[in-house]
């Protein structure tokens, strides 16, 4: 923010040493400063709502890293080849097809994987499995949860900062109202004197 803009905020923000100031710049005054607070308070509950969500997710990492585990499946089908604007753009999602592997145990498995779009019968597919050897997604990695907890941290306080700027803006444009209503009654009041009508 330049220095002119940042100015004329702190002025809206403190019109008392303004003479002309009325009820409603004081009012707006108020929003604005109390907005302010309510957004900077905000940020350690931010900051306390993400180190919570932090250590749940780190929880979940520690439990999907112990439960889950990679292997190979075998293709026992051919996948659907790639079609449409994906494939063209090069941004080719995978598809499900089935196939076999093996549980921790060496019990034979099978089920849908997935599997990138044109691949052939018998192609090997690296997959994540659970503790039952059933298929799963991939386990969270302390990486994602930081990333979890960082974004829901700024989600939250973006909510926060968010409805502070509106409630400013919707007394802003309730002051303006009425303002010009009041010139305008002003206006009807004394325009026969200054127009000689």
């Amino acid at each position: 923010m330049t220095a002119k803009p940042m100015s004329r905020l702190v002025r809206q923000a403190f019109p008392y040493h303004n003479e002309l100031a009325t009820a409603g710049d004081r009012a707006e005054s108020a929003v604005l400063v109390l907005g302010f607070v309510i957004a900077m308070l905000a940020v350690p509950v931010a900051g306390a709502a993400g180190s919570e969500i932090y250590a749940l997710q780190s929880a979940r990492v520690a439990v999907d890293q112990a439960t889950r585990s990679r292997t190979d499946a075998v293709l026992i089908e051919d996948a659907p080849p790639a079609v449409g604007m994906s494939e063209r753009s090069g941004a080719v999602e995978a598809a499900p097809v089935l196939a076999t592997w093996r549980s921790r145990d060496g019990s034979p498995r099978s089920g849908e994987v997935q599997a990138s779009p044109g691949a052939e019968k018998g192609a090997v597919v690296p997959i994540w499995i659970d503790e039952s050897g059933a298929a799963t997604e991939p386990p969270m990695t302390p990486e994602g949860a930081a990333i979890d907890a960082v974004f829901l941290g700024l989600l939250l306080w973006s909510a926060v900062a968010g409805a502070m700027a509106a409630l400013y803006f919707a007394a802003r444009f309730a002051h303006k109202r009425v303002r010009m209503r009041k010139w305008s009654a002003e206006w009807e009041r004394i325009a026969p004197d200054w127009t000689g009508r």
